[in-house]
C-alpha cells in the first residue's frame, strides 16, 4: 500500500504540470508517446500529453508503416502495451465527490508485426470490473464510462486475461457538472452501451449515449 501511495503522489505531481495547458480538470493522454514531448495541440484544438508520469509499466510502441500511410488521427499513431503482469494501471487525478468521464480508445495497427486478427483483455475502473475489450485486427474501439470520483485520484486498469496482450492508444478525462446523469452516484456508474446520431442527416457530431449501468 505505501509503494501505491507514493506513485500516486508522483504521479498527481506530474500530470499536475502536464494538464496545466488544458481547461480545469481535462486531461487528454497520447499513450506511448515519449515523455520528452512537452505535448501538442492536436487539430481538434485539444491537448495531448505522455502516458509517462500517469503509468509505471508497459512498451511505447508506433502502429506499422501502413497504417501510418493511412493518415489516422495523431494521438492513434502511438500505443502502450503491457505484456508483462496481469494488471496494470493508469492512475488518474480526480477530486473527490466530482463526476467524470473517462474514454479509452483503442487502435492496433498492427504494432507487433503479427499481424493478430482479434484479442481479448478487461478494463476495470478501480476494482469494478468495467467491460471487455474485444478487438479486431485494422478497427478502431472507443470504452466509455461515467463515475464519481472516490478519491483525488482513479486507477483505470486493463487486466491480461490470457487471449492477447492488452493495449491502449488514448485515455481522456473529463470532468461532469454534477447535475448531469442524476443516475451516476458514488456507489453506482455508468458504461456506454451505444452512440446514435438523433439528429439531422447532415450534423455530422450530434451524438446520444444509450447508458448502461453497472
Amino acid at each position: 500500500m505505501g509503494r501505491l501511495l507514493l506513485f500516486a503522489a508522483i504521479v498527481l505531481a506530474a500530470a499536475a504540470s502536464a494538464v496545466a495547458q488544458q481547461p480545469a480538470g481535462f486531461l487528454s493522454i497520447d499513450c506511448g508517446l515519449e515523455a520528452n514531448y512537452s505535448g501538442y495541440n492536436s487539430n481538434l484544438g485539444v491537448v495531448y500529453v505522455s502516458d509517462e508520469p500517469c503509468v509505471d509499466a508497459g512498451e511505447n510502441h508506433q502502429v506499422s508503416a501502413e497504417f501510418k500511410a493511412m493518415n489516422y488521427f495523431r494521438p492513434y499513431v502511438t500505443l502502450r502495451s503491457f505484456p508483462s503482469g496481469v494488471r496494470n494501471c493508469y492512475a488518474l487525478p480526480t477530486i473527490a465527490g466530482a463526476k467524470y468521464l473517462v474514454r479509452l480508445e483503442f487502435l492496433y495497427g498492427n504494432y507487433d508485426g503479427k499481424n493478430i486478427s482479434s484479442l481479448q483483455f478487461d478494463l476495470y475502473l478501480g476494482v469494478n470490473r468495467w467491460t471487455t475489450v474485444q478487438y479486431f485486427t485494422a478497427t478502431y474501439t472507443v470504452h466509455e464510462a461515467l463515475f464519481v470520483a472516490w478519491a483525488s485520484w482513479a486507477p483505470v486498469c486493463l487486466v491480461n486475461t490470457g487471449q492477447g496482450t492488452p493495449f491502449v492508444s488514448t485515455v481522456e478525462l473529463r470532468p461532469l457538472g454534477r447535475e448531469l446523469y442524476p443516475t451516476v452516484m458514488a456507489n453506482q456508474s455508468m458504461a456506454m452501451h451505444d452512440r446514435r446520431s438523433m439528429g439531422q442527416t447532415n450534423v455530422q457530431y450530434t451524438r446520444y449515449v444509450i447508458p448502461q449501468l453497472y
